[in-house]
């Protein structure tokens, strides 16, 4: 377990890996609960997670916060399509945060 992140965040991330067809619904329930080390990352620090498995992310978004949330999310362990996915999920349902 990755000590970096919450608990139920960890918990909810095995849970969502361990379903074999996750719904929109199942995204959206992933949460951080609170700020981790890797919320407060900006574009500088999270380009160190960028490398060729990850690329596909910043070709999938042209919303740098999008981008961002994606990268987060495979920095907490979510495998890249399940991060994309995720920030999909979160984006028709909250659009752009600021």
């Amino acid at each position: 377990m990755n000590n970096t992140i919450h608990p139920e965040c960890a918990r909810a991330i095995q849970h969502l890996l361990q379903l074999k067809d996750p719904k929109r619904e199942d995204f959206l329930a992933l949460k951080t609960y609170g700020n981790d080390r890797y919320s407060a990352m900006g574009w500088e620090e999270l380009q160190t997670y960028i490398n060729e498995k990850t690329v596909i992310i910043v070709e999938q978004f042209e919303n740098e916060q999008n981008i961002m949330s994606a990268l987060r999310w495979v920095a907490r362990g979510l495998p890249v399509w399940l991060a994309i996915r995720k920030v999909r999920a979160d984006y028709s349902v909250y659009g752009y945060k600021k």
